[in-house]
């Protein structure tokens, strides 16, 4: 059975509330999806390089990744590594990746169910975790008993289907954003941060809107079409929120995110230095 499979059969059962099921089959996408990233036997372990990568360290730093970029965008940042979601389950602080390896995919893969203590169910008024980026609404509660709710189905999906080492498989095309005459990265960000007086974070959020907006169209749009461009890309939460809140107090654009004239000098700078080429 393939990734797309295995992703297929879990959308078909989670729409006719097979949840569980659901869930098992998107275990079986994200480790397979792992070892795509880190192929087995011939990736070293992050944590002691004089070792292999096991299957948990791979899942982990594979899923991690993909929740982090799906729910906090974390513009700039490496597409793998931890979720960003720390939750106390019986006394120790467990990343969000870390639990559903141990607790969810260990346990329906090995023991057929779920230990008493783990549960996995539509919303609850006691899930004391919530996170949204507008399209995926994921809850967890933990304590003595760990809760996840259906919605992570959604954003296991999103993470396995848009993964770039599933993109041939699901038809997506994935492009790297490279700067043009092989100009160093590094030197543009600097570069952009003291002529602006704005800060790397605040770069890398701009950055990110022109991979999808295009430096073709980042360059060579009208303001007011540039401005759509980049509202829809709020509307969509691929700028998410909290990135808002930093472009607009910097003067980068206003709260609702609408580009003021210092973002869209500083988005066209960055076009005029990148290129798109497909990864």
């Amino acid at each position: 059975m393939t990734i797309k499979q295995q992703v297929d059969d879990a959308t078909f059962l989670a729409e006719n509330e097979r949840h569980l099921g659901a869930l098992t089959n998107l275990m079986l996408a994200v480790a397979a999806s792992s070892r795509k990233t880190f192929p087995k036997g011939k990736t070293k372990s992050h944590e002691d390089p004089q070792k292999e990568m096991g299957d948990r360290e791979a899942f982990t730093l594979f899923l991690g990744g993909r929740i982090r970029k799906i729910l906090f965008g974390d513009f700039g940042g490496p597409d793998v590594g931890n979720s960003g979601i720390s939750v106390n389950f019986k006394g120790r602080q467990l990343d969000v990746a870390y639990i559903l390896y141990k607790y969810y995919r260990c346990e329906l893969i090995h023991e057929g169910e779920l230990p008493e203590d783990i549960e996995f169910s539509p919303p609850a008024d006691d899930q004391n975790l919530g996170v949204s980026n507008g399209n995926v609404s994921v809850s967890i509660s933990a304590g003595d008993t760990m809760k996840l709710d259906c919605g992570w189905i959604d954003l296991l999906v999103n993470a396995v289907t848009y993964a770039r080492c599933n993109g041939e498989l699901f038809g997506v095309q994935h492009f790297d954003l490279v700067t043009v005459d092989g100009a160093n990265e590094q030197d543009h960000c600097d570069s952009i941060v003291n002529e602006y007086g704005i800060t790397p974070g605040r770069y890398e959020i701009l950055k990110e809107a022109t991979r999808h907006i295009t430096p073709t169209s980042v360059v060579s749009d009208d303001d007011g079409l540039l401005i759509r461009k980049f509202s829809e890309l709020v509307e969509k939460n691929i700028i998410n929120g909290g990135a808002i809140t930093g472009l607009s107090s910097y003067q980068l654009s206003d709260r609702s995110g609408k580009l003021l004239p210092k973002g869209l000098e500083v988005i066209r700078d960055i076009g005029r230095a990148y290129k798109l080429v497909p990864a």
